[in-house]
């Protein structure tokens, strides 16, 4: 078979994890800060998306990008939107598919490694990642921001082209304007730079110029960032999610080790690659290359190194935009093994069992994680919400389908709301079908409407925690209308005679 076929099949293959994640996600049933941010951000006017900061919700740069699709498209009603949801979130897939091209291209142009199509597999399969991908949300497009700046700074000092470090400005402000907390990522980002100068003006190297103006490009762009969230200043600062302290001294590190584990997403077997990877990446690799990769891996440690010093308690989502450059850890020393001299025949096997294995190990780790999540809810009452399972990505997040089918029984009897998790999109498909409702504090509240009406429909995330409730209350009759699994879970309370 030729290279070329053999490349672009392996290249393929690496695709298939994103296909199969857009072919059940893309039109996927809108969540709570999906609903949050349309309803609140993107759908109003501009200077409610530019000056209105209640919570770190609005992710400004992002939400302003959603505008410009909604008005595209004429839907500037949360209904047409939801209705058209894949148009949003093929946005998304369009930042992914730039984020993976960008990370190839480092791989390609700045280490020079004939595998580089090998992340295309290793990033589509790295689950927290894939979580965010096609989320209607900033973090897949501050991932993109992060490679574009790491691409265009080199290429500067490869090429220095002015072109370059335009981008790196912009980049630079993009980054910091969709999310306030990526100034972790951005900061280190700069701090790097400034060693790089500082390394190479005490050796009298011309090129010291040249990381200075990066530099100074990073720091216009940030500046810029700054200038523009003035009108809100007050409320990125000071609200309750950025000033929460620290679960203990080195919560940031512990955070480091979950975003560790949960980037390998099970694929451990890659270490047996990995490791003497290294060793020959050490022994082999040239001053350029060591640069390139210590540069990377600062890139990625130094976010939490800040954020300890800063003593706060981010969201572990926080640094999800990490993820590409993470891949690009794993990816150098595994690729450097299988370029390392092998005869053709062995270098293609590794290569194949490599994107296999990646593919292999997220389907099963996905229909896992289904199952994890729903059981969790159901018989545990936890609700999943961390960067590797998200009860929103669960097959049992049917909240369309739940309350259409509610729709069609409920006869206008009276709907109350108890116990029930993720209420934005709860109370975004109960309005899409015109389905009255109230919320209750205890089961007891149900006792009215009973003797009037003498029946009652209970919308309830924890449905056995309901049902023992409910089996304290006499002369009733409980029966559950949705399936084992739901997330929303429909009980029909009727009074006995």
């Amino acid at each position: 078979m030729k290279k070329k076929t053999v490349i672009y099949l392996l290249t393929v293959l690496g695709f298939v994890p994103l296909a199969i994640w857009c072919y059940h996600f893309i039109d996927y049933d809108l969540w709570y800060d999906e609903v949050y941010s349309l309803e609140e951000f993107a759908l109003k006017d501009f200077s409610t998306t530019f000056f209105y900061y209640p919570a770190p919700n609005n992710h400004i740069f992002y939400n302003f990008t959603t505008q410009l699709i909604s008005r595209v498209f004429g839907y500037r009603e949360i209904f047409a939107v939801e209705t058209h949801t894949y148009i949003f979130r093929g946005f998304q897939l369009v930042i992914s598919l730039f984020t993976v091209f960008f990370s190839v291209r480092i791989l390609k142009h700045f280490f020079g490694y004939k595998s580089s199509f090998l992340l295309y597999a290793i990033l589509f399969t790295t689950i927290p990642y894939m979580n965010f991908s096609l989320q209607l949300r900033g973090y897949n497009m501050s991932a993109l921001f992060i490679i574009m700046l790491v691409y265009y700074s080199w290429s500067y000092m490869a090429a220095k082209r002015n072109f370059s470090l335009l981008v790196v400005l912009i980049s630079s402000l993009l980054l910091l304007y969709t999310i306030p907390s990526n100034l972790y990522a951005l900061l280190a980002f700069g701090l790097l730079l400034f060693f790089s100068w500082l390394h190479y003006y005490r050796k009298k190297d011309v090129v010291s110029k040249l990381y200075f103006n990066a530099m100074v490009a990073v720091f216009i762009g940030a500046v810029v960032a700054f200038l523009l969230y003035l009108p809100v200043l007050q409320d990125v600062i000071f609200n309750k999610y950025s000033n929460r302290g620290p679960f203990g001294l080195l919560y940031s590190f512990h955070v480091l080790r979950i975003a560790v584990f949960d980037f390998f997403s099970s694929r451990f077997l890659l270490l047996l690659l990995l490791l003497p990877g290294l060793f020959i990446f050490y022994k082999k690799s040239s001053t350029k290359e060591r640069y390139y990769f210590l540069f990377l891996a600062a890139l990625f440690f130094v976010p939490f190194v800040l954020s300890f010093f800063h003593q706060k308690a981010p969201f572990p989502r926080v640094f999800i935009p990490l993820a590409p450059i993470f891949c690009m850890l794993l990816t150098v020393p595994i690729i450097k093994f299988i370029d390392n001299n092998l005869p053709l025949y062995q270098t293609r096997i590794l290569q194949a069992l490599v994107s296999v294995y990646c593919v292999f190990v997220f389907l099963n780790e996905i229909d896992k994680n289904d199952a994890v999540i729903s059981k969790s809810m159901v018989d545990n009452n936890i609700e999943s919400q961390d960067l590797y399972r998200n009860y929103y990505l669960g097959s049992f997040f049917k909240q369309d389908s739940t309350l259409n089918y509610l729709d069609k029984i409920y006869n206008d009897f009276p709907v109350v709301k108890y116990d029930q998790r993720d209420q934005p999109s709860t109370d975004l498909y109960l309005r899409k079908y015109e389905i009255p409702f109230r919320e209750i504090d205890t089961i007891t509240d149900i006792s009215e409407e009973l003797k009037e009406r003498g029946k009652v429909y209970i919308l309830t995330s924890f449905k056995n925690r309901t049902l023992e409730t409910l089996k304290r209350m006499d002369s009733i009759e409980s029966t559950v209308l949705t399936p084992e699994y739901a997330f929303t879970n429909i009980i029909c309370v009727e009074r006995q005679n």
